[in-house]
């Protein structure tokens, strides 16, 4: 039998068993929609090494990367998609990106990135409320706060001193064109007492003579 080819084309399909689960319902409209940006890139054979960037979804409207992080940790952890391989930087100063998964479909090997095939695990399932499923939520938020805590501090410490190097790169400006008005100004009225002076004395000696 030939396989069913919709006239249509691709098309992203979420059960309804997802729809009305817990897990679902504890996401923001933000993180339903990131979903949605986020299945689009699910096809027959990418589960398991689909790039979720903040390049690759920007066309979807997503255009804060603070946005799509907080998104993607409510994904993992309200079991609706998962990490196959984690991203960051790698040998000669290189960036790799996360792949991921989504977890109510199979997804398959990928020996050149070491990623095995899966079965469908549906972890979403797990939660029976949706206060199980926020509380997860947010506890994932917190375990980010900690970990990226020292990483922020480091960056704000950056700015404040550059910053400050800004600062004083502009007072020494002001300073230095301060310094020489008064110094351009200063030769102006010694020039004019000069000549008042010398008009002075040629006045005198017009009225001897």
């Amino acid at each position: 039998m030939a396989k069913f080819q919709d006239p249509r084309g691709g098309h992203v399909r979420i059960y309804w068993s997802i729809l009305d689960s817990p897990a679902w319902k504890a996401l923001s409209f933000s993180q339903q929609a990131l979903y949605v940006a986020c299945r689009r890139k699910l096809t027959l054979n990418s589960n398991g090494n689909i790039e979720l960037t903040l390049a690759g979804l920007k066309d979807k409207g997503f255009v804060s990367s603070a946005t799509l992080g907080t998104g993607l940790r409510a994904l993992r952890a309200v079991g609706l998609i998962a990490t196959t391989r984690d991203g960051g930087r790698v040998a000669r100063g290189q960036t790799i990106p996360s792949l991921y998964r989504f977890t109510d479909e199979d997804s398959h090997e990928w020996r050149r990135l070491e990623i095995p095939a899966l079965r469908a695990s549906n972890e979403w399932q797990k939660f029976v409320t949706v206060e199980a499923a926020s509380a997860a939520i947010k506890a994932a938020e917190l375990a980010a706060i900690e970990r990226f805590a020292p990483i922020k501090l480091e960056r704000d410490r950056r700015k404040r001193e550059k910053n400050m190097s800004i600062q004083k790169l502009n007072r020494y400006d002001t300073d230095f064109e301060a310094a020489t008005i008064r110094k351009v100004k200063s030769k102006a009225i010694s020039d004019t007492r000069i000549r008042i002076v010398g008009r002075r004395t040629e006045l005198a000696q017009s009225l001897v003579h």
